[in-house]
């Protein structure tokens, strides 16, 4: 306060001056942290004393016009940094940047578990923190809160998301900054990533192949590990997790920090474990469902203000049993499992993961470098190496997997990002892929060769008043050779996929309460190799499939547009959208089941044609007083076969979320205490064709929760306690987009202690 007080002469003057002079001048610059020097993006830049104020970009650039000559105070706040007052003498337009100090202490207090990206941009994100509430949790299960956003189950350990009723290779999921590569074509091949390692996790709705390549149709997930501590010293975070249903046990440990002598320099290190047993239904334990989890991640920094490089390593190495009675020995069998209320193989509680089960592992090692170029540019450039192992053991295989695969990526991207003008970024950036895969034992997909490469184009202009125009283009080239046994010899097939992608989007600032956006966008996907291929037992999903080497590449023609009111007591948010896909490659059944020598399964094929899909998301917050909260989000999607004339199978069903938060006020900021409860109602799918599916769909349901969450600060540091239960009231149901609802329920009441403390 008396530094503010101290100020207002010179707030005076700057008035004064502006009267007497032509208010034509610029102040610009880049705002900058002080000890790693990487960029503040969405820092306040005010001139105090007048109405002028602007929020640093992506980049953290920043430019104000409209100034008078004579001295200004020039203000910057960023969150977790002290603000800063400096006093400028302007004659002419000037370049003034700002280098804060970040404070670990202001940003641990700082927690916000669910948020609208504050990215003015053309494209729909959301993101949520990885808070108490998520901890333990799949990636699939964490991002289900955000509408839209639904899990393709495979019996009640594997999950993976979809956004819009897309999955798989048509949503792209970003590991630390790097596209994550293994065997995700599979409906179980859930993402290999310890959920732990993440700080953010953010959803790009709608298609983003201009900035990060094909199979991005659906949208991206990034996986954001935290900003390297900017505190000296070490500290870290400790986590236990437990829950009553499959008897889990999780912990967690990281340490991190730097060294006072090199300031440059930071490290961090961190590892978690997992163990599962069966897990259980309202009335019957699901045999051979357990899970065995154990991961570890290192990360080193050492930049400054104007270059850095960053070295990153983690492993996720997982073995899961698989539902038992999924893989039955005969036809009569399996029909007989399908029409049962409960599986045909029953069994109690048992740590022990027996065939048929999964074992997986998967390898990161990331290097990236950056340096500005000038004061308005930086170049990135980003290598990574993946090596994914996955082994498929199958009831008639002790000892030796039925099936193994090993993939191995290579991954270079090179970006450069440009503040031209006042108003206006340019990003370019070149990337390429190379990708080496074989297997051994039966024949499931054949050994292949990948190489990809793509250049892009993403411009962004902010004109008149609270405009934004966002368009990008870019250029992929896909190739791809298959080597197939024959006996003796092995053939050798290539096949050539090339396509450009582009979108163009505005963003519009309404008042002060109200933001459009809306995106049109071009984005494609070659064939996979498991759709072309593809020929036998599907172990994980207990399915046997069928390729088609006469797949064409998809094309999606998109449109989306969100409107978001934020004022006050009341937050409302609701986006539509449409996607038209040329060649749409579906997976659908053929019938009769097929009987292999491994036992009796439902049979899927590839086929393509021509879809549309279309729907809704909407949210809205309200807070009628100031401790409580009432979110509700809703979700429905339409999606049509246009050569069949018809529904397509798979898709989510309407759906309402509905939760009730209520915070105590904090006993003189020493504790934080918040009670809640939920709730969640699926429709049944009513909108199938006939004859898409082995069984129908199940029926509607709506399932309840409750939660607590507590913080306290103490001597060791914040401890953090919460308590969950899900399912409460133990109902039985099946979700449609499980595949084991042939064969059993879903989870029943589960009850998660989850114990913190950051240190």
């Amino acid at each position: 306060m008396l530094r503010l007080i101290a100020c207002i002469p010179l707030i005076a003057f700057a008035i004064t001056a502006s009267a007497q002079n032509d208010c034509n001048l610029t102040v610009s610059g880049q705002v900058v942290d002080e000890h790693d020097g990487s960029v503040l993006s969405y820092a306040d830049i005010v001139i105090l004393g007048t109405n002028l104020g602007t929020i640093s970009n992506e980049l953290g650039y920043y430019s104000i016009g409209g100034l008078c000559a004579g001295k200004l105070i020039i203000a910057c706040s960023h969150v977790g940094c002290e603000p800063i007052y400096d006093t400028i003498e302007v004659s002419q337009n000037i370049v003034h940047n700002f280098y804060p100090e970040h404070h670990a202490e202001l940003l641990n207090a700082v927690r916000i578990d669910e948020k609208k990206t504050p990215i003015r941009s053309a494209v729909e994100m959301e993101t949520i923190e990885y808070q108490e509430r998520q901890k333990g949790k799949s990636l699939g299960e964490s991002l289900s809160s955000i509408s839209g956003v639904n899990t393709l189950n495979t019996g009640a350990s594997i999950s993976k998301p979809m956004i819009h009723g897309l999955h798989s290779n048509r949503l792209l999921v970003l590991n630390n900054g790097v596209r994550q590569e293994g065997q995700q074509w599979g409906n179980e091949h859930a993402p290999e990533i310890d959920p732990f390692i993440a700080d953010e996790l953010t959803v790009i709705k709608g298609a983003s192949s201009v900035r990060y390549g094909s199979d991005a149709i659906a949208g991206v997930v990034l996986v954001s590990p935290k900003a390297m501590t900017d505190s000296f010293g070490i500290g870290g975070a400790f986590d236990l997790v437990g829950q009553t249903n499959g008897r889990c046990g999780i912990s967690a440990l990281m340490f991190e920090g730097s060294h006072k002598q090199i300031e440059a320099f930071r490290w961090r290190v961190q590892g978690s474990i997992k163990k599962l047993g069966n897990q259980q239904a309202p009335d019957y334990f699901l045999k051979n469902t357990g899970l065995e989890e154990w991961n570890f991640s290192a990360a080193t920094s050492f930049s400054d203000q104007k270059k850095g490089v960053e070295l990153y390593y983690s492993q996720f190495n997982t073995n899961l049993g698989i539902f038992s009675a999924s893989h039955i020995g005969n036809l009569s069998d399996l029909y007989r499992a399908f029409e049962a209320n409960e599986p045909i193989e029953s069994s109690g509680f048992d740590y022990r993961i027996q065939p048929p089960f999964q074992r997986v592992s998967h390898e990161l090692l990331k290097a990236k470098g950056f340096i500005n170029t000038g004061s308005k540019g930086r170049i990135e450039i980003t290598y990574a190496r993946q090596y994914n192992l996955r082994e498929e053991y199958d009831k008639h295989s002790m000892d030796i997997p039925a099936l193994s695969f090993e993939i191995t990526t290579h991954t270079t991207d090179l970006n450069w990002r440009y503040q031209h003008s006042d108003r206006a970024n340019l990003t370019l950036g070149v990337s390429a892929l190379m990708q080496d895969n074989t297997y051994s034992g039966r024949f499931f997909i054949p050994n292949f060769k990948k190489w990809s490469n793509g250049l892009f184009a993403i411009e962004k202009v902010e004109f008149g008043e609270g405009w934004l125009l966002e368009f990008g283009a870019r250029f992929d080239y896909v190739q791809q050779n298959v080597f197939i046994r024959n006996d003796e010899a092995i053939d050798q097939y290539r096949y050539i996929f090339q396509q450009p992608s582009g979108t163009i989007g505005v963003n519009r600032s309404i008042g002060k309460y109200w933001v459009w956006r809306s995106n049109l966008g071009i984005a494609w996907r070659p064939p996979n190799v498991s759709e072309l291929y593809s020929n036998g037992l599907h172990h994980g999903s207990a399915t046997f499939e069928i390729g088609d080497t006469n797949l064409l590449q998809e094309v999606s023609y998109s449109w989306d547009s969100e409107i978001q009111y934020v004022h006050r007591k009341f937050e409302f948010q609701a986006s539509v959208y449409s996607n038209y896909m040329n060649n749409f490659i579906n997976l659908q059944p053929r019938f009769p089941a097929t009987l292999t020598v491994r036992g009796a399964f439902p049979t899927f094929e590839y086929v393509q044609t021509n879809a549309l899909l279309y729907g809704i998301d909407a949210k809205a917050v309200y807070s009628p007083i100031q401790s409580l909260k009432i979110t509700s989000t809703t979700s429905i999607l339409r999606a049509k076969d246009l050569n069949a004339k018809d529904w397509l199978a798979q898709m989510p069903a309407d759906q309402s979320k509905l939760e009730l938060s209520y915070s105590i006020p904090n006993m003189k900021g020493e504790r934080e205490v918040n009670l809640g409860a939920n709730s969640i109602w699926v429709n049944k799918q009513w909108r199938v064709p006939s004859m898409s599916d082995y069984i129908g769909p199940p029926n509607a349901y709506m399932l309840f929760g409750l939660f607590a969450l507590a913080k306290v600060k103490t001597n060791f540091g914040e401890l953090g306690i919460n308590f969950e239960i899900n399912n409460l009231f133990n109902q039985r149901y099946r979700n449609y987009l499980n595949r084991y609802r042939y064969y059993s329920d879903e989870l029943g009441r589960n009850t998660i202690l989850r114990l913190s403390l950051k240190f």
